[in-house]
């Protein structure tokens, strides 16, 4: 199915292929708005402003919190932690290295 961009048919694209886009267009240029990042990319109004909308929303969490991925045997663990989980995790980890030092 094709969307209708500017009098134009343009291909339906999804969200994964859309982000993709967007990120590419925004590393050419400063700042740009959404009716020029679609014409960058070849996309509708609404699907970069869709994209534009999860990535703002992906980063206001990521602010604050962590994805890992860690490969246990055959099997991966995603974990989701606080970024204040980690700075203590990190401190942690300095004190019992210096306290090994002084000892």
């Amino acid at each position: 199915m094709d969307s209708l961009m500017n009098g134009v048919t343009c291909p339906r694209v999804g969200l994964p292929e859309a982000i993709s886009r967007v990120m590419e267009a925004l590393k050419t240029v400063h700042s740009a708005s959404i009716s020029s990042l679609a014409r960058a990319t070849g996309l509708d109004r609404r699907t970069v402003s869709k994209a534009i909308d999860l990535l703002l929303q992906i980063q206001e969490g990521l602010r604050n919190q962590e994805i890992t991925k860690i490969r246990i045997g055959r099997s991966y663990l995603i974990q989701l932690r606080e970024h204040a989980e980690k700075a203590r995790d990190l401190f942690s980890a300095v004190r019992r290295r210096l306290q090994r030092k002084g000892e």
